[in-house]
């Protein structure tokens, strides 16, 4: 073989370490392309018709669904997959400091509620377009409020984590603004599932064999306009766990020590950024020597005796 022949390039999986967040982008993207291909499915090709005589001007996202099982059972199974795949990553990269962790018992009772609450509600999810509302409509109607009550909830826990955990690592700006914005989507959310749940419940009792009436037509397109909003508002809380799961890229490579967790209590994991006191012993400590047992711990916070003299001056 001469010097100048090369072999062949060797073709070989590259696996993509420490980019956790894929895994939420690719539930949002399933969980849109779900929502877009129906809405447009219903706009475009069905010509914004009504499936059923009862069904007013604006459709729910259930009947288009319905129409279109193919689409809806394969989108709402790949969004309960990586939607619970996301929770429980969360709680994983969590528990181990490869993103702010718990300092408290109710923090990680808060996170493992919403991942209980979030599974179930994504599995209902998957159910609820397997019992289609024409075939179904008692079973498909129940798993949708299951799915609501299930994900509102873990909306909730999982925007009070976030809320905690800002308080306890005062250093990580990013755990702030993504507590505003989870804390923005849910309220918004709560109160359109309210009224989603106050305007379908009006005409709820009207004969199904006629067309609505003029004022539940009205009311009916109203209900079903709050539930594709509030299913497009599922989507930019799945969107939210990107922001999660995006410091996880700054510790690749860290490994899990069980001085960890005692590290961060003490708040000596991460460099404070505007100087402020944090946790309790945290930014005014003093700087501890290392040790064979705490070589993973990483940087530390604390200062030494004469920048603590300098500080009080």
């Amino acid at each position: 073989m001469s010097p100048d022949h090369k072999p062949p390039l060797n073709f070989q999986i590259v696996l993509v370490r420490g980019q956790y967040w894929i895994i939420p982008t690719l539930a949002a993207v399933f969980w849109l392309a779900t929502l877009l291909g129906l809405l447009l499915w219903w706009i475009v090709d069905d010509n914004s018709k009504q499936y059923m005589i009862d069904e007013a001007t604006v459709v729910f996202i259930s009947d288009v669904g319905a129409a279109h099982k193919g689409l809806f059972i394969s989108g709402t199974a790949l969004t309960f997959v990586f939607f619970s795949a996301t929770l429980l990553t969360e709680r994983w990269l969590r528990h181990i400091r490869r993103i702010p962790g718990a300092l408290k018992k109710k923090e990680t009772v808060y996170d493992i509620l919403c991942c209980v609450f979030g599974i179930l509600g994504g599995l209902a999810l998957m159910l609820l377009s397997i019992f289609d509302a024409f075939n179904h409509s008692k079973a498909h109607w129940t798993l949708t409020l299951v799915f609501v009550v299930c994900i509102a909830l873990s909306a909730i826990f999982q925007t009070l984590e976030v809320m905690s955990l800002e308080r306890d690592h005062v250093d990580r700006n990013h755990l702030r603004r993504t507590a505003i914005i989870k804390l923005i989507i849910v309220s918004v959310a709560v109160a359109g599932a309210i009224g989603f749940g106050v305007t379908y419940g009006i005409c709820a009792g009207a004969n199904n064999d006629v067309a609505p009436t003029a004022r539940c037509n009205i009311v009916q397109s109203a209900a079903a306009s709050l539930e594709w909003f509030i299913a497009f508002l599922f989507f930019l809380y799945i969107c939210t766990f990107i922001l999660d799961l995006l410091p996880a890229r700054k510790t690749e490579g860290h490994k899990f020590h069980p001085g960890l967790i005692e590290a961060d209590k003490s708040n000596m994991l991460h460099e404070h950024k505007n100087g402020r006191p944090g946790a309790p012993r945290g930014l005014d400590s003093p700087v501890r020597r290392a040790s064979e047992d705490d070589h993973s711990l990483g940087p530390r916070v604390g200062r030494t005796p004469e920048d603590q003299g300098l500080q009080q001056v």
